[in-house]
């Protein structure tokens, strides 16, 4: 390319002052003057028109030939109304306010790029030049600028602001820094050509760290390998040579030149032997590499255990968001002060009823079930598995302890103790075989206090049931009793286990007792049991609850309770003496606890 300018020097013109050079590898910048504004040759104006530009005027078109021609974004600036006569390239003010060549106030942050002039900005470095700035019809002297921005940071400042430019979408792809000051030359060479102006000797060119080359090791095996083809080395070399690849013989390594800022790794030489050897002609190959057995991960084994004895149970899966309303508070009846009105709030949320994370699965439960009672659906009976959110503090600065719950809701036929037995069930099959305990002092709100409890497993609260309390069932719109149960699943994964150990078929015979006892009301049936546990000795096979009844024919204050004891040997006949001292160490303790024995 021919040299351009005149005697002069263009640093009498401007000063050029990079403050980011991680977002501006490159700023070359050169001077014109005595510009005369004209229509732009005919050539030029099909060529442009060919690519969809339209034609305005030599000096813009020159910028945009030079654009699409050497894949370089130019700008430029009407050097009369650059201040001071100096370009500073930094970062934006916080809020800091600047309207665009489209006449567009934009208001800035500061990861955005300037250029600027001695005391304002005059462009988006990238996306587009200010309209303090702009080349008009009158214009005597032009700055020309050709830099090369960081293109990561071009696409997010023109994310922000809502603009995308051809220059923008240039810089997004990653350029070449050594292209700048080719690419500003062939723009000076047009304007002298084409009678633009007069070119200022020299140029500023702002280049502290020159980009390399890319130095790839060549691993033909390893491309074969990939592909499943059997190219020979130098069929793939003959591949990179044509375009314009070097080669390294004495270090084994491929040279790809700066341009080709796609080319990284062993993954990218391959796929540029894969297009040259065509895809249609590598053969189809059997995958290589060890068979395993595949299962799903050990929480989801749980998970999956959940769905199976909840749809054998009857229930059926739901699914509801983990978006509410901090109204759903009020209508659980939760007190101000408690946890759960501790939320993390959605930053840009649809609205108010969307506008925090949920820290109790009971709303989408309840509103499911409110649904299906206004529709006049009979014995509904719903579950779901999904997560709560629990900020770990108010305000958030770390993400919330997310937590899988199980939740089972019904209205219709069924109670308490037919929730009580889905969890048992769950229990059971997950393989914790310990008997779970009922506190009914839960204290929950939305309860009916009378009828809830939590669920306790090894001197741990796992979760809780019992009837929604009838105000909060009417908050719903439901006039029937509701039946709500919600297992903490976290819980139950660091419990379960899928071992079993199986035993034989018993061989001996088993011998029954029956007791009926006046209870005190206070007195659990659990209570009693933790008696027949602790007492029964290790011939008490089971136990089973057959009858309990409250009416006049009992004692103000007592209910009577009836069990069923089986007690039986593994290695040999019971005789009357095992099970008599058996249970008379039953009986003791239980009469310690305030009960008699009906006789």
């Amino acid at each position: 390319m021919e040299k351009t300018g005149n005697s002069e020097d263009v640093n009498d013109y401007i000063k050029v002052t990079v403050k980011d050079s991680d977002l501006c590898s490159r700023y070359t910048a050169r001077v014109v003057k005595n510009i005369k504004i004209a229509p732009s040759p005919e050539w030029m104006q099909r060529r442009l028109a060919a690519q969809g530009i339209r034609p305005i005027n030599n000096i813009v078109d020159i910028t945009n030939y030079v654009m699409e021609e050497y894949g370089q974004p130019m700008h430029a600036y009407d050097l009369d109304k650059i201040e001071g006569k100096e370009i500073v390239v930094r970062r934006a003010e916080k809020n800091e306010k600047f309207v665009t060549l489209d006449g567009q106030e934009r208001t800035l942050d500061d990861s955005v790029l300037m250029i600027c002039d001695g005391k304002k900005a005059i462009g988006m470095a990238g996306i587009m030049g200010g309209e303090n700035s702009m080349i008009t019809d009158d214009v005597t002297t032009m700055l020309f600028e050709a830099a090369c921005f960081d293109g990561t940071n071009i696409r997010l400042s023109g994310k922000k602001v809502g603009m995308r430019t051809d220059a923008s979408a240039k810089f997004e792809k990653g350029l070449d820094p050594n292209l700048a000051m080719e690419a500003m030359d062939r723009a000076c060479q047009l304007i002298e050509e084409l009678g633009a102006g007069e070119v200022v000797g020299g140029a500023v060119d702002i280049y502290p760290v020159k980009k390399e080359g890319t130095r790839i090791p060549f691993e033909p095996e390893k491309y074969n390998r990939l592909l499943g083809t059997d190219i020979a080395p130098e069929t793939m070399l003959s591949y990179f040579k044509k375009i314009d690849l070097g080669y390294d013989e004495s270090t084994n390594e491929v040279l790809a030149p700066s341009w080709r800022q796609d080319l990284a790794c062993d993954a990218d030489l391959a796929e540029e032997v894969a297009r040259f050897f065509g895809y249609a002609n590598i053969p189809m190959t059997l995958p290589s590499g060890e068979a395993t057995t595949g299962k799903l991960p050990f929480k989801l084994r749980i998970e999956s255990m959940a769905r199976e004895i909840a749809e054998f149970c009857g229930f059926s899966q739901g699914m509801t968001y983990s978006f509410e309303s901090p109204k759903v508070f009020d209508k659980l009846l939760l007190p101000e002060d408690s946890k759960l009105r501790q939320t993390v709030t959605i930053a840009n949320p649809l609205g108010e009823d969307f506008s925090i994370m949920r820290t109790s699965s009971l709303n989408g439960m309840l509103t499911s079930l409110s649904t299906n009672y206004n529709r006049r659906n009979k014995n509904v009976r719903l579950y779901e598995l999904g997560n709560i959110y629990l900020p770990k503090q108010v305000p958030v600065t770390e993400l919330p302890d997310e937590r899988m719950q199980f939740t089972l809701g019904m209205y219709g036929d069924g109670d308490f103790y037919t929730m009580k037995g889905v969890i048992e069930e769950f229990l059971y099959k997950v393989g914790m075989r310990k008997k779970p305990e009922y506190d009914p002092n839960a204290g929950r709100p939305y309860l009916h206090p009378g009828r809830q409890a939590n669920v306790i497993y090894d001197g741990t609260v796992i979760g809780y049931l019992g009837e929604v309390h009838p105000t909060v069932a009417a908050n719903y719109n439901m006039k029937d009793r509701v039946y709500i149960a919600v297992i903490d699943m976290p819980e139950i994964v660091s419990r379960a286990t899928f071992d079993r150990k199986y035993e034989g078929i018993a061989k001996f015979p088993a011998a029954t007792r029956d007791i009926s006892m006046l209870v005190p009301k206070e007195i659990l049936a659990g209570d009693i049991e933790k008696v027949f546990d602790e007492k029964g000795g290790k011939n008490l096979e089971s136990y089973q609850l057959f009858d309990i009844y409250e009416g006049a024919q009992i004692r103000g204050g007592y209910k009577s309770v009836a069990y069923s004891l089986v007690f039986r040997a593994k290695d040999r006949n019971l005789e009357e003496a095992d099970i008599s001292g058996a249970m008379d160490k039953i009986l003791k303790a239980l009469e310690n606890m305030g009960i008699e024995l009906r006789k």
